[in-house]
């Protein structure tokens, strides 16, 4: 049997209830509070032997301190604000396997991993202006560090990847003669399984095989690179995008596709007939935009088919856009893994005005 614990942050509220700066014997009992809470959460935890008991405990606790952290007076006492945050990391260190990644970070947090990532832009723009490292790759981790400059929440999932990314990149940037693998490693490594990042590497790939001139040397190279990516380090639980498929594991579906697209060219089969006939669905999307909607509906596992190649054959067979009556394989399949910039924002309009229609 469980020993009852109680929620330890109810005086601690109280005081701090009002959003007014305290006096300072209000103060003096916020501090000597925050020592006896410390105490309390320490000890309580160890009398729950049960995970799950631990868990809901510690996350309430946490979550609470951050809504106070958050409310806290701009004016107030420094030394308030730094016991606060003292007893909040001490939290997050002792108890790290219970702290919710989807909760949001404290505004305090926020605000200052947002001038970090602004210092780490303005480290690219200066360090990399005659490096040998490609703009789509600089774009890659660029795009990173601007969403989060102006993120207005921040997980921390999210905070804890962008301060690892800020680290490993501020460690590279220190080398005396930096060169594009050196960046292209951390891709896999910390699975930055980003639109921009797909994009970039199988920008990479399709260029390598349009170099080599015949079909064995193309199948040479596909199969060297799946191996290269298989091998690739990759650090332990840490993920760019939680919710969709590793960069590694989409790079593989990529070059398998490809391999079976490569070996189906020496004979290729039978021309099918329209599933239905002359019908075909018509859209007001782009090949562009139709092409970005069904990569982002297999990412996020709305639509689940596991063979893409089929998918985007058979909407090259069966679809019609506003300025295509007939949609070549060849160009969505291009599209599909190289979405351009200007083709996501477009494609994102149209899922807010989707989403705006339902309410």
């Amino acid at each position: 049997m469980h020993r009852q614990v109680t929620y330890e942050l109810l005086s601690l509220e109280a005081l701090l209830a009002t959003g007014k700066k305290l006096d300072r014997a209000q103060q003096t009992k916020v501090k000597s509070e925050l020592i006896r809470i410390r105490q309390a959460l320490l000890s309580n935890a160890l009398l729950l032997t049960d995970h799950q008991h631990v868990q809901r405990y510690i996350q309430g606790h946490h979550y609470g301190l951050v809504q106070l952290l958050d409310k806290l007076h701009p004016d107030a006492n420094a030394d308030l604000l730094s016991i606060l945050l003292d007893l909040l990391r001490e939290m997050e260190k002792t108890f790290a396997p219970h702290i919710d990644p989807d909760a949001n970070v404290p505004i305090v947090y926020r605000k200052h991993l947002a001038e970090e990532c602004n210092k780490i832009v303005a480290a690219f723009n200066k360090l990399l202006k005659d490096a040998p490292v490609s703009e789509r790759l600089q774009l890659v981790f660029i795009r990173i560090f601007k969403r989060f400059s102006t993120a207005t929440t921040v997980t921390y999932h999210q905070h804890r990847y962008v301060t690892m990314l800020k680290e490993e990149i501020t460690h590279r940037l220190k080398k005396p003669t930096l060169t594009e693998e050196d960046l292209r490693q951390l891709l896999l490594w910390l699975d930055c399984n980003s639109l921009t990042a797909f994009g970039y590497y199988t920008h990479q790939i399709t260029e390598q095989l349009h170099a080599l001139e015949t079909k064995n040397e193309k199948h040479e190279r596909l199969m060297m690179l799946r191996r290269e990516i298989t091998q690739a380090p990759v650090k332990p639980d840490l993920h760019y995008h939680p919710k969709i498929p590793s960069l590694r594991t989409q790079l593989l579906t990529f070059l398998s596709e490809e391999l079976k697209i490569m070996e189906s060219v020496a004979s290729p089969p039978p021309a099918k007939a329209s599933p239905s006939g002359d019908f075909r669905l018509r859209t007001e999307l782009s090949v562009s935009q139709l092409a970005c909607l069904l990569k982002t509906l297999l990412d996020n596992r709305i639509i689940t088919n596991p063979n893409v190649s089929e998918l985007l054959r058979f909407l090259a067979q069966t679809t019609v856009t506003k300025r295509a009556e007939a949609i070549s394989f060849d160009s969505l399949r291009a599209k599909y893994y190289n979405i351009e910039s200007g083709t996501r924002e477009t494609t994102r309009q149209v899922l807010q005005a989707l989403a705006k229609s339902l309410s």
